[in-house]
């Protein structure tokens, strides 16, 4: 019986010393919360269900075909990937680990149940699969967050310092905040391995263990992670307001950059549960379900979010311009429609269109005193003008621009040293900014241009 005794007081000992003290909520619970709870029941367990594991496949799913038609956009059709694709193909991995963790965790690893009906079993896979997922979090969104700002960072290469250093700033941020935190999450105890027998009482008897305030570590992880959220959805919003395009071009953008406050809302939602399980539970299992969730889902939505505006070229290529084969599709130049077979795609072939099918075509002379559309090209043949639609679809290839701007080449008789331009050959492309308008000086200087003898 005095051997017993002992035992206990030595638990007590283990489970009240140094940081692992008891408070209103936490791992550690004091005696009269042990003995407050329910006898344990292996046998038939109040369960979750199988509904969140399910909720979190079909995101993952989604996720998954969302990253693969980004990449898709970027490498077939765009042709312009760059190191934010790298980083978002690398951030998948744990992603794919860190929902498969999730869905364990709140399975099969101890968190469907309540703390009181734990075996001895999960009470260490619970540990551990608490480990995989936290460091998997740890890696994906620190990922995504960079892939993000490299993003930022490529399509603000013109704009100025100030903002391209706020850029690289939040880089950093996230590079340090990951490295510092991923050491702190995998070294919270000493020796490592005991982070997984925290609860495992013989294993306690006979190693010493000392640990690091393992709620204050994810709560810090989850309320910085919230932080960077907001500075990542909120940076392109000083980026738009300089833009000088319409405001529904504005508010559109805004709006698919604002689709990152999804991920906000879960971030605080999984700061929410941190806090709650360390601070205001002892029912740790049963709560912390709720936290894995949110977990998982602001991964998974930061994937969604940050493809949204690669997907921008992938549906246009695959829905907007197929559907226009037997419909109208809209003119590049105006608000009027006109049939698909007089899209702007053929239009960029050089077939020829009257005045009465676009405004911008200008004859005889005339100078052109309209706004030239976003992606706007300004053709001179000769005497003739008109503005040419540049797809996205074909940003990256310069095959048309080469066609409009080929110097023809010389007769192989006849030839007297000065140029002899075929009739209508003379091409001049000038790419514009929307708010740009045609002045005699650009006419002076595409003059300028095709003078082929005037020597």
């Amino acid at each position: 019986m005095s051997h017993l005794d002992e035992l206990i007081s030595n638990a007590n000992h283990l489970f009240t010393s140094n940081v692992l003290t008891a408070r209103d909520g936490g791992l550690h619970p004091p005696t009269d919360v042990l003995l407050s709870w329910p006898k344990p029941n292996y046998i038939n367990p109040e369960d979750r269900g199988w509904t969140s594991s399910i909720i979190l496949l079909v995101f993952l799913s989604i996720t998954f075909i969302v990253f693969v038609a980004r990449i898709w956009a970027r490498l077939a059709v765009g042709k312009n990937s760059g190191l934010d694709d790298i980083l978002m193909s690398l951030a998948m991995l744990p992603l794919f680990g860190l929902t498969i963790s999730a869905i364990l965790a709140i399975r099969i690893y101890g968190f469907q149940w309540h703390v009181w009906d734990q075996t001895k079993e999960t009470l260490i896979t619970a540990r551990e699969i608490t480990m995989a997922i936290e460091i998997n979090y740890m890696l994906c969104t620190t990922l995504i967050k960079i892939s993000i700002l490299f993003f930022y960072r490529r399509i603000t290469a013109s704009l100025t310092n100030a903002f391209v250093y706020c850029v690289w700033a939040s880089i950093f941020f996230c590079a340090g905040y990951g490295i510092v935190f991923v050491l702190l999450i995998a070294f919270t105890c000493h020796p490592a391995n005991g982070f997984f027998h925290v609860f495992d009482l013989s294993w306690r008897l006979q190693n010493e263990l000392t640990c690091r305030n393992e709620g204050a570590i994810i709560v810090a992880v989850a309320a910085i992670s919230t932080v960077q959220d907001f500075i990542i959805a909120l940076l392109p919003v000083f980026l738009i307001v300089k833009l000088q395009i319409p405001r529904t071009q504005k508010l559109a953008l805004c709006g698919i950059f604002g689709l990152s406050l999804i991920t906000c809302v879960c971030g605080i939602m999984r700061t929410i549960y941190a806090t709650k399980v360390y601070y205001f539970t002892y029912d740790i299992t049963w709560v912390a379900y709720y936290g894995w969730i949110w977990t998982a889902l602001e991964a998974d939505l930061a994937v969604i979010c940050a493809s949204a505006p690669a997907l921008k070229v992938f549906f246009k290529r695959y829905f907007s311009v197929t559907n226009t084969r037997y419909g109208y599709a809209k003119s590049g130049t105006d608000s009027r429609q006109m049939p698909a077979a007089l899209s702007s795609t053929q239009k960029s072939r050089g077939k020829d269109f009257t005045s009465s099918t676009s405004q911008s075509h200008i004859t005889a002379g005339g100078s052109y005193d309209k706004d030239v559309p976003m992606y706007g090209i300004k053709v001179s043949q000769g005497l003739d003008v008109h503005i040419d639609e540049r797809d996205d679809l074909s940003q990256k290839s310069d095959a048309s621009t080469r066609n409009l701007t080929a110097l023809p080449l010389p007769q192989e008789s006849g030839w007297n040293g000065a140029s002899q331009w075929i009739q209508g050959c003379r091409t001049v492309c000038a790419a514009l900014r929307p708010s740009s308008r045609s002045s005699s000086q650009t006419r002076a200087q595409d003059k300028d241009i095709e003078i082929g003898s005037a020597k």
